[in-house]
C-alpha cells in the first residue's frame, strides 16, 4: 500500500507541474522538451501504478 500511495503522490505532483507548463510549445524548444519529459514521467508512473494494482 505504501508504494501505491507514493506513486499516487508523485503522479499528483507531476500533474500539478504540467498544468503550469505551455502544452503548445514546439518540441525543438527547451519548454517543449521539458513538457515531453514530464509527460513521459507521468506515463511511467501510471504504468507502475497499474503494475502494483495487478500484483494484488
Amino acid at each position: 500500500m505504501n508504494r501505491l500511495q507514493t506513486l499516487r503522490k508523485q503522479k499528483q505532483f507531476w500533474l500539478s507541474v504540467i498544468r503550469t507548463m505551455d502544452k503548445n510549445a514546439p518540441m525543438y524548444t527547451e519548454e517543449g522538451m521539458q513538457y515531453a519529459r514530464v509527460l513521459t514521467k507521468l506515463v511511467l508512473i501510471e504504468l507502475e501504478i497499474q503494475k502494483e494494482k495487478a500484483a494484488r
